[in-house]
């Protein structure tokens, strides 16, 4: 088999053995003239295409020398087709020579090898060809899965690293981190994972980037400024701004939630308030200093205790809970009066106490929120979320059947919303779990068509199969 210089000599001898030896100097540099007009105007058409340098004129005989001829040898009838050869040789050189494969060097890090990086207690820096750069956190670890002429592949085992990738065309980048992947082209963002408790960081700086994991099978995109926070454990994605949450500290927290629906009462008549009902987490101490639901209740219920003059105002419940600071969130909600807190406080203060209950284990607080939250703001967002927040807690605390009603409450107020293949895909299994096969069967059947590539297709594909 012919290499890629091979190719290209035999393609200038197929083009010499085309031209004449006899020449017409008048005839040729019309038809001259003609080829480079040709040429101009194709470029002109396919701007920054293969054929727009060979517009130059000024390499107009370059091309000729390359094939070694001279354009007094290029002559009458077959001039434009001996020419018309340079100009594919033009595209064939191109289209055949290959990209130059990305390489990198690493610093801070001796031990590298193998693709494999470890930064321990000063940060490692990755510097490619492009001008990409990857700076990983002292503690972190990360491995070169694959580089291309496009980019590379690169697996964060445990850590941080911050991302500054040179836009280039049809580049091509992503990290892994656990099961979720970060797929970019050309921006700087930040990203942490953490093995331990399954939780991944995004903080997109500039560009765009697009996560995709079983926590969004399908893809969340971010734009420049903004956070993705997802855990594993907790099952939970939330987007917030970068700024909002940086404010109270470097912080792993969720922010900005999704969906809320209408209604009061919970679907079915199921009961969900009350300690014991869902995480098992009823007996969870209190914080301590709190005071009990009917204490009287100090600071407007919600809201901020006046700060003392001169004295910075207590950061918000949602830039607490964005910071991971739940416990104060909860300590300041019982210390008002839960009751009050739940019956006039604001959403965004709802929405943060059901947030911090939740990831606190405190089943009993986040469910009563929760409920609060539909009750008082039916229609919003963050009600219909509530609907699949709810159904998830009493489907993890044991009663599929009950999750099921809570499921379709959410699938009927947000059908697009953003836990809409999660709640499709937990309804079937719920639905498999209380009456079989048979019955799950249709819900296996919607998922598939609307989420082929979910993270229950799997599961889904099994049921359908006969």
């Amino acid at each position: 088999m012919m290499n890629e210089a091979e190719k290209l000599s035999r393609l200038a001898d197929l083009a010499r053995e085309g031209i004449p030896a006899d020449v017409d100097a008048a005839h040729d540099a019309a038809e001259r003239a003609r080829f480079v007009e040709a040429v101009s105007r194709g470029a002109a058409q396919r701007r920054g295409g293969a054929l727009g340098w060979v517009a130059d004129l000024s390499r107009v005989d370059a091309w000729l020398r390359f094939l070694g001829l001279s354009p007094a040898h290029a002559g009458r009838a077959r001039w434009g087709l001996a020419l018309a050869g340079a100009a594919a040789l033009a595209v064939a050189l191109v289209a055949l020579w290959p990209a130059r494969r990305l390489d990198y060097a690493v610093e801070g890090a001796p031990g590298a090898a193998g693709g494999y990086v470890a930064a321990a207690a000063e940060e490692a820096r990755l510097r490619f060809t492009d001008g990409t750069t990857v700076a990983l956190a002292p503690g972190s670890a990360l491995r070169v899965a694959e580089v291309d002429a496009a980019g590379a592949r690169m697996l964060l085992e445990d850590g941080r690293a911050s991302l500054r990738v040179t836009p280039r065309p049809k580049a091509r980048w992503s990290v892994e981190a656990g099961p979720f992947a970060v797929l970019v082209t050309g921006t700087a963002f930040d990203v942490s994972w953490t093995r331990g408790d399954g939780t991944l960081r995004v903080d997109l700086h500039e560009g765009s980037v697009t996560v995709r994991g079983p926590l969004a099978p399908e893809g969340l995109p971010l734009r420049a400024g903004q956070r993705l926070v997802a855990r594993m454990r907790e099952g939970d994605v939330q987007i917030s701004s970068v700024d909002a949450a940086g404010a109270v500290g470097s912080a792993a927290g969720p922010a900005e939630r999704a969906p809320s629906s209408a209604g009061a009462a919970p679907p079915g008549g199921e009961r969900n308030t009350g300690p014991g009902d869902v995480d098992g987490d009823a007996g969870a101490a209190r914080p301590e200093g709190s005071r009990a639901e009917g204490a009287p209740a100090g600071p407007p219920p919600g809201g901020s205790t006046a700060a003392p003059d001169g004295a910075a105002a207590a950061p918000s419940w949602a830039k607490r809970v964005a910071a991971g600071d739940f416990r104060s969130v909860l300590a300041e909600a019982e210390q008002r009066g839960l009751g009050g807190v739940l019956e006039r406080g604001s959403l965004d203060d709802l929405v943060a106490l059901a947030d911090a209950a939740r990831y606190a284990r405190r089943g009993d607080v986040a469910q009563r929120a929760l409920t609060a939250t539909r009750k008082r703001f039916p229609g919003t967002s963050h009600g219909k979320a509530a609907a699949f927040l709810l159904g998830r807690m009493v489907d993890d605390g044991g009663s599929p059947g009950a999750a099921v009603a809570w499921y379709d409450a959410y699938l009927a107020e947000s059908p697009g919303g953003p836990f809409a293949a999660e709640a499709l895909g937990r309804k079937m299994v719920a639905v498999e779990r209380t009456a079989g096969r048979a019955a799950a069967r249709p819900v296996a059947e919607l998922y598939l068509k609307r989420h082929p590539r979910g993270a229950h297709a799997p599961v889904a594909r099994d049921l359908v199969e006969p």
